[in-house]
């Protein structure tokens, strides 16, 4: 498989290339582009950084035509941009980084969103976990066999001294509802996002969480380099677009949120927008993930992060090869975007 890293200088050139591309573009004289995107899950406030670039209309303003679509689960989100039916998705950096070292994946991260790890372990107060340890012999749910939350959790365990095959794994939806497993007696726990940890704890009494710190890229966009390399401008344009998008969210307190919140629900078809205080909170606590390394690091591939996770997934055994992390990201298409 070719080397997947891309020059800095061949994106710099497209940078400029894009530049008066997009100008003719915003005058009516080019042809407009459009840059198919998918989330793993439906669409979220855990999203809203795509979601509010495309509302405010920041993605037209760069020439693109965002399409986006809500997936089912974290690796299907990764295949369809392998399959190239999808410009660029949004995967877990643990799951993005074991199909690349493991099965030669045709895929590199233009960007980190979440810095963190977006994961929670969500129990009941009544019989809580607050450490992976606390999981073993229970059945877990979680949205995504196979791909990021799995992955999470199977190193949080493994790095724990603990054996992933001590918990059953069972498949649930990334939402509050799920909670009602719990209570139920139907599992002793489920792993969901930001989003659904603050509903459930909004709209249940008793709800007990603690959050999946992995020391791993919390989630990345994912794109096929062959797409980068024919289209650069495209790339450029949705990460300048985007990076304005959660810049602007980030920047905000908590009780401002409200035009953002307004402005995403006008356009999409987002669960709990209703309840305003729930929602507030969750768009500010994803918001919070987006800059946990510093504002300037918003959207970077940090490369201390990446390095150090390279390195814990060897040693957990969950790659069975050492490689070298700057071949599974690049950060030019952020600086040309953000020159």
């Amino acid at each position: 498989m070719p080397k997947l890293t891309l020059s800095r200088r061949s994106f710099l050139a497209a940078s400029a290339a894009s530049t008066v591309y997009l100008t003719t573009s915003r005058a009516g004289h080019a042809e407009e582009m459009t840059f198919d995107f998918i989330t793993p899950f439906s669409f979220s406030l855990a999203f809203g950084a795509v979601l509010y670039a495309d509302a405010a209309g920041y993605y037209d303003a760069e020439g693109l035509t965002f399409r986006p679509q809500s997936g089912k689960g974290a690796a299907l989100a990764s295949q369809m941009v392998i399959a190239e039916q999808m410009d660029s998705g949004r995967t877990g950096g643990t799951n993005y980084i074991l199909s690349r070292v493991e099965n030669d994946a045709p895929l590199i991260s233009i960007a980190t969103i979440a810095q963190l790890s977006p994961f929670f372990v969500i129990t009941s107060g009544k019989d809580p976990a607050d450490t992976v340890e606390d999981l073993q012999g229970r059945t877990v749910g979680m949205a995504s066999l196979g791909g990021s939350m799995e992955g999470t959790l199977d190193l949080l365990m493994r790095k724990g001294g603990f054996d992933p095959a001590s918990v059953k794994k069972v498949k649930v939806a990334d939402t509050a509802a799920s909670y009602a497993l719990i209570e139920a007696g139907r599992a002793g726990a489920f792993i969901g996002n930001t989003s659904s940890m603050i509903k459930a704890q909004a709209e249940s009494e008793g709800v007990h969480a603690f959050a999946m710190d992995d020391g791993m890229p919390g989630q990345v966009y994912v794109a096929h380099p062959e797409m980068i390399a024919a289209h650069p401008e495209k790339f450029i344009a949705f990460l300048r677009a985007t990076h304005k998008a959660a810049s602007e969210i980030a920047a905000l307190p908590q009780d401002q949120l409200d035009p953002i919140l307004q402005a995403i629900g006008g356009k999409f078809d987002v669960s709990g927008l209703d309840d305003v205080e729930t929602a507030r909170s969750d768009l500010y606590t994803n918001a919070r993930n987006w800059v946990a390394r510093g504002d300037d690091n918003l959207l970077r591939n940090v490369p201390e992060v990446w390095a150090s996770a390279v390195d814990m997934l060897f040693e957990s055994g969950m790659i069975t090869k050492q490689v070298d992390p700057t071949t599974l990201y690049t950060n030019a298409l952020l600086e040309s975007a953000l020159a």
